[in-house]
Parts: C-alpha cells; sequence; structure tokens
C-alpha cells in the first residue's frame, strides 16, 4: 500500500534568531527559525517570586529545575544561582523577569538557512521586513499584514539554474546571508563561491525616477549619509511619514509623481538582482569561508574571508601550510554593478573561520579561530589574542598577546556585543562556556584585545553549542542552541545600583556602602567625559584595596524548551507511587515515549524527554456516583467577607490578589436525571440539608455574581438565586412576553459575572445583570434585532476597552447607559456573542444591546479570515462559501494562555465536536474606512474521535457545553466534555492546542480549588465515577504533546526500557582527560596544557518514579556504551526457560595509533530491599556475563532466544550457556559499518552506512543466517526499521541526507531477481536529520457510528503497524500505510493544496519533499511513488466550509469522506 508521513510534533532546536521591528514601527519582535518552523515572538515583563538561596522548598521552581522539570511560569533556576552566587542573605522578593510571547508561526516548506532584516520604504505595517534563505539557494522577502494579522510573502528569489552551480562543487554546501547595516543591499552566498546580490529600493531612487526634483542630488547625498548612520536601536519613523513630509511644499504635478514612485516602492520595493562569482569581485578571492557586510562605510561593503591555499593541521609543518588565510575588503557600486577593493591583509592563521561586523565605537572586523581572536580596524591594523597553547604551533601570525592559560577552544563559538557596554562581546564557545572579550582603546584606535572568563559562571552558560546569538534591547539576549534550551537572558554589572526611576523590586545584589556607590558613579562620570579607562573600571574601598568593578552576572528569565535531539527511542509505561496506583487506573494512557534529550558534549541540559499524547490527571480521590449526569463548583462569599476583601485591597494594593486566590470552593452542585443535589466541600464531600435549595429539576448551569455573594442555578423552567448560605433570595420564572403563559423552557445559560444570559427553546434570549445595590438580577433592555432574531447559543466575553469594539459614535439615547456602565465597570466593556439558527454571527456590546458591533451572516462556513459583512465585497467565491454551512452547535469567547500571557479567542464547536479557534484583532483604519474588527482563524489539525461512545443514561439527551477554567494550575483554559474529552491549552510560547484527557468519555467537568486539590479540577466520566485531580504540572505544554525534561547529570546516549521492573537502563557518557595508555600498561605523559578529552562511558538505572539514578556501572575511562537493548533470551538449554535481560555494545578507543575494540555486556537488573522512604532503590544490576570483541559493537538486536550483536564488519549471534557465558552459534560478514540491526520473528534487516539495507533471517536447525536480498545502490544508512502492511513486508531507511526511502521484499516481482534485489517503491525529504525509527502497532480505526454487526468483522482484520521516526531537531514524525482508495482521494486533496493555496514564503510543497540525489526510477525502471505529506494534507481540516466541499468534489468524495480518511492519522497513537 501507499505510504504517508505525517509530522508529529514541531521541531523544538532553534537554528536562527532575529531581532526587528516587525509587526508594527515601535514593535520589538524576536522571530525565530526552528529549521522548517518560523515563530514571531514579542517580549513581556513577568512579576515572579525570586526564592531565597537557604532552604527552598521542594515546590520551588529551582528544585523543579533540578529535578529535570521545567517551570515554565517562574524565574530559572539559573537566575536563583546567580543571584545567591554573590548574596550571602537574601530575602524573599518579586523579581521583574522578561518573557517571550508567541504572537504567530508557521510551517514552512524548507529548511531556514539564514535571516536578515530589511527597511523597506513602504510596508503595510510601517515595521521592517524579514528576509529569509533556504536550503536550496531561495530567498524569501516577509512583511506583516494588520489587515490579516498574518505575515505575507512580498517576493520570492531562487538561484538553482545549473549555470549558477558548477559541476565541480560537492552537493550540500550551505548558504550565508548577509545584508547591508543601511538595508541597501541583501547578499546570499551559494554553491561555494556563487553571489547573488540583491538591491532594495532607496528614496533617493524615487528621487531621481522623478527627475531630480527639487535638489535630487542634495537629497541623495543626505540620503546616503542618513542610511550609513542608521542605528537599528533608534526609533525611527515610519516611511509614510517621511515620503509624507517629502510632499510638503511641492506642486500638484510633483505630488503625483511621488505618490506614483510610493506605489511603485510599495509594489516592488527592490531592484533586480544579479549573480556573479567572487572572483569578478578581486581576482585573488576563492574559496570563500565567511563574509559579512560592515559599519560605518558609505556604500554597500563587505568583509570576506577566503583560504586561497588549502591546508589543514597536518600540513602545518610543511612550508607555506600555516597561514594560508586571507583578509579583503570590498566596497559595492550597484548601479554599475562594480566593485572596488579597500584593503586586504594575507597570512591570516589558517583556522579561522569566521568574520563579525563591529558596530562603533569599536568599529572594523574581528576575525575568530580556533586558537586566536584578532581585530581589524579600518585602515588594516590587527590586534590579537592567543586564547590556547596550541596557537603558537599553528601559527607564526605576530601581534599576538598571550593569554593561552584560557586554554579555550573557539571552534564553532558564537559572540554578540553588548549594548551599551564600550564595545565588550560576549563569546560563548561550543560546549556553552562564555567569556568576555574587552577592548583596550586609545580613541578610536584598537590598542589591544583581553579575553575574561565570568566569575559567575565557571561551568557552562546554556546547554551545548550555540546556533544564534542575539541581542534584544535592555540588556537582554537571546541564545539559540542546536540541542540544548534557547534561553532569553538579562545581564547587569556586579556592584551596580538600581536607578532611581526603575522599581524597587530588585534589590541590589552586592552588599556595598554609600561610600562606594558614590565613588563608583564618580568612575562612571570620568568615563563619560574621557577621565578613565573605559575597559577597566576600578574603585577603591574603604580598607585601600583595589576591586574590579562591572564584573557580568548573566541570569535566565525565560526558555525555549529543546526535547531533542532524539537520538533513541523506546516506549515504557507510567509509573506511579505505590499508594496513587489504584487512583490513577483507568485515567493514564497505556505507554509513553522516552527520548534522549540535550548536548553531547556538556551536561547542561542533557538528560531524557518523557512524552505523551494525552493528560494523565494525578488523581487526588475518587467516588462512585452513578446517576451524577454534570457537575459544578461554587466560591460564594459573605457580604461582609466582600467588603473586608474590598478594604483589604485599597489598602494593600496587589496582596488582596493572594488573598483571594486562597479562597477555596465552597459547595459542589449535581445534577441528576430529574433532581439536583449540592454538596459542601471539605476534607469528604456533605450533602447540605436545611437551606432553601430546591432539589426538584435538572439543573442546566451554576454560577456567582455580584462578586461571590449570590450564587445562580438555572434549569430548565426557572431561575433560582441563592445568597452565601444557600437561602434563596430570587426566583425568576419563564414566560412568554407575548401571551404572557408560562414558557419557553431555557436549553442553553452561561453565567458571567455581573451577567446572566439564557437562550430559550423557541431561540429567544435574554439577559440579567445583578443590581450593584440590593444584588437581584435586573433584565437587560433588548433592541428589536435581539427580540425577532432566534439564537442556537451564545456567550458573554469581559474585554479590555477597545479590544474587540472599535472607538464608535453612540445614539444619544444610549449614551447615559454607557457612561453609567463605563463608572461601574471601568476598563473593561463587555461583549454579547451569539450564533442564530441560519449561522449568523452577531456581536453585541452589552452598553448598546440596540444594534450590533459585528454581523456575519457567513460564520457558518468558517472562512479563513472572518470579517464584517459591510467590509465584504460580494463574489461569487464568498456566495459558495456561503451555500456550505458547518453545524455549530456552540461559541465561546474567552481567554486562552498562562500566567504570563492571556489572549482572547472563540472558539467554534461543530455538532462532531470539531473545534475551530479564532484569535479577533482590530484592523487598523485608513483615510477612507475605520478600525473594524476581525477573526483569524488559528490552525487546529485536530479532529475529534470519539474513542468512548457516551453512553444515553436516559431517554433525553442533555447538551454538556464547553467549560472555561479561569485558574487551573496556572493556565486559563477550556474543557470539551463528551466521547473525546480534551483541553484547550495556551501557553504564553504556544498556540492554542487540544490535548485529550485520558480515560473514558466525560459527562462533566468544573474546576477545583481546595486544601487538598490546589487548582485542580473534578470530574464525572461516562461509567460515573467522580474524581478530584491535578494537572500534571511538572509537564510543558508548549507544544501538541506534552512534554516533560529530566535533567540526569551526564549525556545520555541510549536508553532502553526494561518492564520486569519498569525502569529505563540509559546509557551515559562524561569527558575525561585522555591518557595514552601502552599495552604494557605504561601511560605516557603529556605536558601540554590543554589536554584533550575523551568520553568515559556508563549504565545507569532511572526510575520513573521521581526519575533518579537507583543504581549504575561504570566502564572503563576510554569505553563506552554505544547500544542498550532488552532483549528476551534463553537462560535454559534444557527448560528453554527465558528471561529479559540487558544488552549492551560497548566501544573501546585508545587513540589514532590503536584500532577501536568493544565489549559485549549481559546485565540482569535483580530486585533487592529498597533503602527506607526511598521505594524506587528495589532494584540493582547485576553483570551476568562480559566479552571483548574486535571492533566496536555498533548493533545489538534479539532473535529467538539469542543475542545477535554486530562487531566491526561481522555480525554474530550467541547464546547464553548455563554457565553463564557467552556461545557463538552463526556469523554473517557485512560490508562496512552496521548501523542498524531489526529483528521481526527471526527476519532480520540491517543497514550499513555506505552499502544501503540487507534483509536476512536466522534458523536454528541447523544454526545459519541466510541472506535473502539486499539494496544495491549506495545509501548512508543511519536508521531503518520494518513497515509490515498485510502480507507485504516494506522497509523504511532513513539515510544522512534527511531522506526517508521505502523498499520492499518481493520475490514475486519479476525484476527482484526471486528476491535478491530489493524493490524501492518511494522516496521523499523528511526536512530533518532522521536518527532513529521505531515501529509501533498503530490504534484500531474508530468510525463515527460504529455498527454491531460489522463488530466482529473488525477482530478478524490482521494488526497494522506505523514507524515513528524521531530526528535531531527534536520533532516525531510517523511514517504509516494507507488504503489505496484514500492514497488516491488524499493526493488529489493534497495536489488542489499545493497548486490553489498560497503557501508561506512562496515556498513550493511538492519540491520540499523531492529528492534530488536519487533518481526517478528503482529497480528494473520502476516509477517511484509519491509520498503525502501528512501535516499539508491536513490544512484541508482548516479551509472554508465551501473551499473544503470543493476539494472534496474534485477527489470524488465529500467532506466527511475526507475526514473520515484523515481521522486514521489522527488515532494511530491512542495509546499515548
Amino acid at each position: 500500500m501507499p505510504e504517508v508521513y505525517t509530522e508529529l510534533t514541531a521541531p523544538t532546536a532553534v537554528s536562527h534568531s532575529l531581532t526587528i521591528h516587525f509587526t508594527s514601527a515601535t514593535a520589538e519582535n524576536l522571530i525565530v527559525a526552528r529549521t522548517s518552523l518560523l515563530q514571531i515572538f514579542c517580549t513581556t515583563t513577568h512579576e515572579t517570586e525570586l526564592p531565597s538561596s537557604n532552604g527552598t522548598s521542594s515546590s520551588d521552581p529551582a528544585n523543579k529545575e533540578k529535578e529535570g522539570g521545567i517551570d515554565r511560569r517562574a524565574l530559572d533556576a539559573d537566575e536563583e544561582g546567580t543571584f545567591a552566587a554573590d548574596i550571602v542573605l537574601q530575602r524573599s522578593q518579586v523579581q521583574t523577569v522578561t518573557k517571550l510571547v508567541l504572537v504567530a508561526e508557521y510551517n514552512l516548506c524548507g529548511s531556514v538557512t539564514g535571516m536578515q532584516r530589511i527597511k523597506l520604504l513602504v510596508s503595510k505595517s510601517g515595521g521592517e521586513a524579514l528576509l529569509l534563505s533556504f536550503k536550496d539557494a531561495k530567498l524569501s522577502l516577509l512583511e506583516w499584514d494588520p489587515s490579516t494579522n498574518a505575515v505575507t510573502t512580498i517576493s520570492l528569489h531562487y538561484y538553482e539554474r545549473e549555470e549558477f552551480w558548477p559541476s565541480v562543487v560537492p552537493e550540500g554546501l550551505s548558504t550565508t546571508l548577509v545584508a547591508d547595516p543601511g538595508s541597501r543591499c541583501a547578499a546570499l552566498n551559494f554553491a561555494g563561491d556563487m553571489i547573488a546580490i540583491l538591491p532594495f529600493r532607496q528614496r533617493e531612487d524615487e528621487d531621481l525616477s522623478l527627475g531630480n526634483v527639487d535638489g535630487a542630488g542634495h537629497d541623495l547625498h543626505m540620503a546616503e549619509g542618513e542610511d550609513d548612520d542608521w542605528d537599528p536601536s533608534a526609533p525611527e519613523k515610519k516611511p509614510e511619514d517621511e515620503l509624507d513630509s517629502e510632499m510638503a511644499g511641492t506642486t500638484d504635478k510633483t505630488k503625483e509623481d511621488v505618490m506614483a514612485a510610493k506605489l511603485v516602492a510599495a509594489d516592488r520595493p527592490y531592484h533586480p538582482s544579479f549573480v556573479l562569482p567572487v572572483s569578478r569581485l578581486d581576482d585573488a578571492i576563492s574559496h570563500v569561508i565567511s563574509l559579512t557586510f560592515l559599519h560605518e562605510y558609505r556604500g554597500p561593503t563587505f568583509g570576506i574571508l577566503y583560504s586561497p591555499r588549502r591546508t589543514w593541521a597536518g600540513l602545518l609543518a610543511a612550508e607555506g601550510r600555516k597561514d594560508t588565510i586571507s583578509y579583503i575588503v570590498i566596497t559595492l557600486d550597484l548601479e554599475q554593478r562594480a566593485s572596488t577593493p579597500i584593503l586586504s591583509v594575507s597570512g591570516l592563521p589558517y583556522d579561522i573561520f569566521k568574520v563579525v561586523a563591529l558596530a562603533p565605537p569599536i568599529g572594523g572586523s574581528l576575525l575568530i579561530g580556533g586558537n586566536e581572536i584578532i581585530h581589524l580596524d579600518q585602515a588594516g591594523k590587527t590586534t590579537g589574542v592567543a586564547v590556547n597553547p596550541y596557537t603558537k604551533r599553528s601559527t607564526t601570525f605576530a601581534g599576538l598577546a598571550d593569554q593561552s592559560d584560557l586554554c579555550l577552544e573557539l571552534e564553532g563559538s558564537s559572540v554578540v556585543e553588548l549594548e551599551g557596554e564600550n564595545g565588550d562581546i560576549l563569546l560563548i564557545t561550543k560546549k556553552g562556556e562564555a567569556v568576555i572579550i574587552e577592548f583596550k582603546t586609545d580613541g578610536r584606535n584598537v590598542s589591544g584585545v583581553k579575553i575574561n572568563r565570568l566569575a559567575n559562571h565557571p561551568t557552562s552558560l546554556v546547554g551545548g553549542r550555540v546556533s544564534t546569538l542575539v541581542a534584544l534591547g535592555s540588556r537582554r539576549l537571546f541564545v539559540g542552541c542546536t540541542e540544548g534550551d534557547a534561553r532569553l537572558l538579562k545581564w547587569k554589572r556586579k556592584g551596580e545600583k538600581k536607578k532611581p526611576g526603575e522599581s524597587l523590586k530588585e534589590e541590589v545584589a552586592e552588599n556595598e556602602d554609600e561610600e562606594d556607590v558614590y565613588k563608583m558613579l564618580e568612575d562612571m562620570d570620568d568615563d563619560l567625559y574621557g577621565g578613565g579607562d573605559s575597559s577597566y573600571k576600578k574603585t577603591e574601598r574603604k580598607d585601600g584595596g583595589v576591586k574590579p568593578m562591572g564584573e557580568y552576572i548573566f541570569s535566565t528569565h525565560d526558555r525555549l524548551l529543546n526535547l531533542g535531539p532524539f537520538r533513541d527511542i523506546v516506549l515504557g509505561r507510567p509509573t506511579f507511587t505505590p499508594d496513587s496506583v489504584s487512583r490513577q487506573v483507568g485515567v493514564t494512557p497505556e505507554l509513553e515515549l522516552v527520548t534522549t534529550a540535550g548536548p553531547i558534549n556538556t551536561p547542561e541540559d542533557a538528560g531524557v524527554s518523557v512524552l505523551r499524547k494525552s493528560i494523565a490527571p494525578t488523581v487526588v480521590g475518587k467516588l462512585d456516583f452513578p446517576t451524577c449526569q454534570a457537575l459544578w463548583t461554587v466560591r460564594a462569599r459573605s457580604g461582609k467577607t466582600a467588603v473586608n476583601s474590598a478594604l483589604a485591597g485599597l489598602t494593600s494594593g496587589e496582596e488582596d490578589q493572594g488573598g483571594a486566590e486562597e479562597e477555596f470552593d465552597g459547595f459542589l452542585f449535581v445534577s441528576k436525571s430529574e433532581e439536583s443535589q449540592v454538596f459542601r466541600v471539605g476534607d469528604t464531600f456533605e450533602e447540605v440539608r436545611g437551606t432553601d435549595f430546591e432539589s426538584e429539576g435538572e439543573t442546566l448551569e451554576v454560577g456567582v455574581v455580584g462578586g461571590g455573594m449570590r450564587v445562580v442555578q438555572v434549569v430548565s423552567e426557572q431561575v433560582r438565586v441563592y445568597d452565601c448560605d444557600l437561602q434563596l433570595a430570587q426566583i425568576i420564572p419563564m414566560f412568554n412576553e407575548d401571551t404572557g403563559e408560562e414558557g419557553p423552557n431555557v436549553v442553553r445559560a452561561r453565567v458571567y459575572d455581573p451577567y446572566v444570559l439564557l437562550v430559550r427553546i423557541d431561540g429567544s434570549v435574554v439577559i440579567y445583570r445583578v443590581h450593584k445595590g440590593n444584588l437581584e438580577l435586573v433584565e437587560e433592555e433588548r433592541g428589536d434585532r435581539l427580540k425577532s432574531s432566534k439564537y442556537s447559543s451564545g456567550c458573554i466575553y469581559a474585554a479590555k476597552k477597545g479590544e474587540l469594539h472599535p472607538a464608535a459614535a453612540v445614539s444619544e439615547e444610549n449614551e447615559e447607559k454607557r457612561k453609567a456602565q463605563e463608572e461601574e465597570e471601568g476598563e473593561t466593556e463587555y461583549v454579547l456573542f451569539l450564533i442564530t439558527f441560519e449561522g449568523c454571527l452577531q456581536v453585541y456590546s452589552l452598553a448598546n444591546l440596540a444594534e450590533p458591533i459585528f454581523v456575519s451572516e457567513g460564520f457558518s462556513s468558517l472562512p479563513p479570515l472572518l470579517r464584517a459583512d459591510d467590509t465584504i465585497e460580494p463574489t461569487s467565491h464568498s456566495h459558495r462559501e456561503k451555500n456550505v454551512k458547518e453545524n455549530i452547535v456552540e461559541i465561546l469567547v474567552t481567554d486562552l494562555g498562562d500566567q504570563v500571557a492571556k489572549e482572547p479567542f472563540m472558539i467554534v464547536r461543530s455538532a462532531r465536536d470539531d473545534l475551530t479557534f479564532y484569535k479577533p484583532f482590530i484592523c487598523p483604519g485608513t483615510s477612507e474606512s475605520k478600525p473594524t474588527l476581525r477573526f483569524a482563524k488559528s490552525p487546529n489539525p485536530h479532529l475529534a474521535l470519539p474513542i468512548n461512545p457516551m453512553k444515553p443514561s436516559s431517554s433525553k439527551t442533555i447538551f454538556r457545553p464547553l467549560v472555561s477554567i479561569q485558574n487551573l494550575a496556572g493556565y486559563r483554559c477550556v474543557f470539551l466534555p463528551g466521547a473525546d474529552p480534551s483541553f484547550v491549552l495556551k501557553t504564553s510560547k504556544s498556540i492554542p492546542h487540544v490535548h485529550r484527557l485520558a480515560g473514558n468519555a466525560v459527562r462533566s467537568l468544573a474546576a477545583f480549588h481546595s486544601s487538598g486539590a490546589d487548582r485542580g479540577f473534578v470530574y464525572v466520566d461516562n461509567s460515573g465515577i467522580v474524581r478530584v485531580s491535578l494537572m500534571p504540572t511538572e509537564f510543558n505544554f508548549d507544544g501538541s504533546w506534552g512534554a516533560r525534561k529530566v535533567a540526569v547529570g551526564d549525556v545520555v546516549q541510549a536508553l532502553s526500557y526494561f518492564p520486569p521492573m519498569g525502569v529505563y537502563v540509559v546509557s551515559t557518557t562524561q569527558l575525561v582527560p585522555f591518557d595514552l595508555a601502552e599495552d604494557d600498561g605504561s601511560v605516557a605523559k603529556d605536558e601540554t596544557t590543554l589536554q584533550p578529552e575523551v568520553e568515559s562511558g556508563a549504565i545507569k538505572i532511572l526510575s520513573p518514579l521521581n526519575w533518579s539514578v537507583v543504581d549504575q556501572f561504570k566502564f572503563a575511562h576510554n569505553e563506552i556504551a554505544l547500544v542498550v537493548k532488552t532483549i528476551e533470551m534463553e537462560i535454559s538449554e534444557h527448560t528453554k526457560e527465558r528471561k529479559q535481560l540487558v544488552a549492551v555494545g560497548t566501544g573501546i578507543f585508545k587513540g589514532e595509533d590503536h584500532s577501536a575494540r568493544g565489549g559485549i555486556y549481559v546485565f540482569e537488573i535483580i530486585e533487592v530491599v529498597p533503602e527506607p522512604g526511598k521505594p524506587e532503590t528495589n532494584c540493582k544490576l547485576k553483570l551476568v556475563c562480559r566479552e571483548e570483541v574486535k571492533g566496536t559493537v555498533s548493533a545489538i538486536c534479539g532473535v529467538n532466544g539469542y543475542l545477535l550483536a554486530a562487531q566491526g564488519q561481522k555480525i554474530m549471534v550467541r547464546g547464553l550457556k548455563e554457565d553463564q557465558s557467552l556461545l557463538p552459534v552463526a556469523f554473517m560478514d557485512m560490508s562496512m559499518y552496521v548501523t542498524v540491526a531489526k529483528n521481526l520473528d527471526g527476519m532480520i534487516l540491517f543497514g550499513d552506512f555506505m552499502k544501503s539495507i540487507w534483509f536476512t533471517g536466522f534458523s536454528e536447525e541447523p544454526y545459519k543466517m541466510t541472506l535473502f536480498g539486499k539494496d544495491t545502490q549506495t545509501l548512508e544508512v543511519v536508521a531503518a526499521d520494518f513497515l509490515p502492511d498485510g502480507n507485504k513486508l516494506y522497509f523504511v531507511v532513513a539515510d544522512a541526507d534527511s531522506n526517508i526511502h521505502v523498499l520492499q521484499y518481493d520475490p514475486e516481482h519479476p525484476k527482484s531477481l526471486a528476491g535478491q534485489r530489493l524493490i524501492r517503491r518511494a522516496d521523499f525529504f523528511a526536512g530533518h536529520e532522521v536518527k532513529t525509527l521505531t515501529m509501533l502497532p498503530r490504534s484500531r480505526p474508530i468510525a463515527s457510528e460504529p455498527d454491531p454487526d460489522v463488530m466482529d468483522t473488525v477482530t478478524d482484520t490482521p494488526e497494522e503497524f506505523l514507524v515513528l521516526a524521531g530526528t535531531l531537531t527534536g520533532s516525531l514524525a510517523m511514517i504509516t500505510t494507507l488504503p489505496e482508495t484514500s492514497y488516491r482521494r488524499l493526493n488529489i486533496v493534497q495536489g488542489q493544496i499545493v497548486s490553489g493555496e498560497e503557501h508561506t514564503a512562496g515556498l513550493n510543497p511538492r519540491g520540499y519533499r523531492a529528492v534530488v540525489s536519487s533518481g526517478a526510477a528503482g529497480v528494473g525502471g520502476d516509477l517511484l511513488r509519491g509520498v503525502l505529506d501528512g501535516a499539508l494534507v491536513c490544512r484541508w481540516i482548516g479551509f472554508g466550509e465551501g473551499r473544503k466541499s470543493e476539494i472534496a468534489s474534485k477527489a470524488g468524495n465529500d467532506i466527511q469522506g475526507i475526514r473520515e480518511d484523515l481521522k486514521g492519522l489522527e488515532g494511530a497513537l491512542l495509546y499515548l
């Protein structure tokens, strides 16, 4: 069958970042690229408690970080560590930290290789444009469109033609994008030594096009000067304002010309690009290493680092092979397309790999090498410093200061200038170590370079190699890593005091007296007016000593969690403490994914990641309540408590919020089929008796109004209002206004303090508002439109002033009412959302119910951009959209987010329980129109799956609405009850995601806050079991799956799950000094200061109870475990008994002069008596046997009770003898280096690093291995696994170029030579480097309406499988098979999306997935079949109903049919 590749989770490794004014001229945005995911962030400040350095509790965020849980809502552990290093006694205080908030994110059909900011003359948002480069030599220019609240593509430039790619240039060369600081042009270096120049229109270009009107020559000179002096961090005027100022004082004809030039600049803000080899710039340039644009030049000026003569470390002893690098500065003339060299420097050290342009006051260029740093000013003067002892051996370059005692390794390091620090530069090495580069200056001349280590950060500042490092302003940095977490850092100087205007909540980190402070300020004044040295600030202490000032202290304010790299993936069962196992039955997923995480060269951020597709709540208590149909919790307050709370709020400010948080829920309302009950919440639930509460009738809604002093109970016939003691205060019966008779009954209700919204069975709505004086509900006056329309659902939302309702004029009769409500409500504006039976959305301001502020007749078609009807021009397309409607049953507008940031969203619920998210925004007005309210659809590929259909408890079906939860473990979220219970969660760094609640269908859920369940929830499932639960706070929900990152303390290479004991066995490594041990045992001494390091390995038992290390086995200092597997081995030749054991394959590395060896270890995990109070310490490692072999053991698997190991170029199958030794029984010779060995019922799949895959079999009588077939093409196999599909056998193979190939063993194929050649069926580009492939069972397909007659046949269907792919960028994907009919339908859907929809950055999805390196034909000329892109096909879910119907009809089906095809992808991993 054909295959589909579906990306399950987005990549988490950050590859590029950029600071830019993107969404507006004043917005400070951070653009982050995660390979193929583009995210736009803004920053906000968040107040959090900084824990004291002495005796933090287990609930502190710092302790959570040490245990591996990432607390996203609190200050990072690094913050505490850096402050605690300098403060002996520190009070618990409130700290203001900077947090990232996601604005938008986009999946790209390409891998980002660079990004630059471009200042255009005219942009839609008034901000800057974003220029992206991609792997295949493409450039995309993007800008923000406020009218759609999304990015738009201005242009796409591609340089893929064959004449641009010389035949001698190898494939896979990286591309480099650089931009001129004045936004005059950008340059793309690709194909080795090819450069594409993209000029941008400047203001002088428009003046020249007008014929030098009004002194264009002078304007040209001024424009050049302005561009040269442009400071990216300085506030600027909008381009529109600049052009408008140009038009002042000109004639009408000139104004028309200026406007025409403005339109030309907006339509095409660039000039035609041109491509040239670097040798055209200067004949001497070849083999470009790095290039950049320089500051302080009148025209665009390059700094190019190149190597005219190639060398390497082995040739350094040869003459002329040490200092082979040259550097040249070239200025460009864009009009003439000419270049002029300015200066050239040759004889630079061979290991220089990067040039960095420095802005004033230092200026010039910074050349970074592996062993030195060199500064080059504009006159060509060089000043440098040597950073390790190898500098003297590798170069004869003169003028390097000696700081070789630092022993730094600068390969792969990144730098950034620290603003306002006199040109100081932060450098972070590949191990995450940070140093400060300081410049000694004599005026504008640099006289020396000095490097200082950070005393407060002796170890790694970040996790692993830095991929991007940018400044955010206000002493903030963003650091992105490919293997570790991305961090938002903020620095300060040791000894600094807070400025008078800043908040006093941040206390001083250094304890100094006033005289020291004044002395420091005097020194700062000296520096300002030239009286002191800017690089070395010193102050005299009172004891006469001299103390250096200004030492840098970095603290982590926020993180972007990186779950990868996924070097190994296993599945295990969730584990709980013995006392909670019984409570967790039925609400826990069957399995969970555990993967490796973190860098390989530093323990910072290293550990394992735990991923779950569904949410497993922590159950605090449960009880059986079969008759319970719905429940609500109420937090009622007496009038006295409310007054005291108000007075406390007036006197203590923010303290009232903390006091309100401690108020627990008081009552639990329960609705049965024909009656209701109320219970008092305490240690137990006690039914309340002796009150005025009426139990008759089924309750529809319960809520509080009047600040919690009135409890509102809505039943179908009436509304009952109680006080805090459940004494009846008011009854509002339902009656017909026209006839005066009883009815109609209420079918929907929403209580939103101070309003109550009722929707009755006849479609009429009634709105009540609580009176501020007597706390009685008073009906609001409705307009004629509200009275005449019939509604099916509605809700009320409390918005900020102007958030949803732009300022507009109101009638005189409503002006007084509006002003009165404004005085009561303050800065809050209550907005009413209603849906008519026809599917029309109407939005009213409750201050004026006469006329709606927003009307959309075509709302039920769910368009991607929802606009008011009066702003839409009628077209045939919009008419078609309105004809196809979704059956909308409910809408809810509420805030979603966490404690850092919350945003309003409109959630639309269909009859199938599919959810659609709309984000409201205000479209700015123009000269011809006013600001309007619009809604942009947020992506949600989730489809509702009725896993456990609801059992009807009675003859009538009660609709259970969406539940908005104000505070669920810090989240503001929404819950969807029903057959597919789900939470809608959004964090400050994510879009809304739907997370399923593990377990059965849920009848009802409510928030629950008590002393035993802090910010939890209570719910009743379909079986009538009521559970009081908590959210798993240790899990992070920034992605589409819940994830937890656990720190192990060492680098994790591989891992395996051991089912008998329920623990994980992990292979860890740490770097230790390398000892050159000879065969006789003697160790050769080396006096070099910078010693080489080698990995030393160990095997550790990780208990999932608290993710602590229980036991470990250490290998020799030069031995590491390459592979760890749990296999079932035959332990007795007589009884044939089998036992699960842990097999470990190691590699022993003694240097280049010795051949690599390896070892095979077999461990048994035995049960022991645990330590008191530590139930997880109930197991130990027991070594069963060890055998040293020739060659490293690179792959291990079990086959029919035997151990198969790949050692070097040979495969050996061993059995375990009675004397606990290994006996070889079969072998097979392989080609070069085996990377994969997988077993499936005695059939074995091998993958070679160069020679593709082999398919073999193992038999016992006699013992032998038989080759069935192999692939004859050259393929660098990184991972592979089986993919059975009925009676067909496929193989999924991932190579080193991020390609995935599907091959088949088909002996009946006429061109397979009776199975000796494997048939290639498909290949495609994954976009990420796949490191592991794992075959997993596939969940059974779920039908929308299960037919009892078909249930027996479903159980007879063969088991289906899928292959789970783990990548180095932290993303998960799956490869599944599809039926032929489904494949053909979805293939047409994919084709329609590719050709008919707009793609971000103008990229081609079909070209992105194409494999360029392999041919178009497989064995025997069979055409390769295309693999579907599941993420691309799932975009169909987010289309409007008209577009979905159009595409489905072209595929020969309807919307429901395509939806059923996609449900198979959504429900493939329901057991996670």
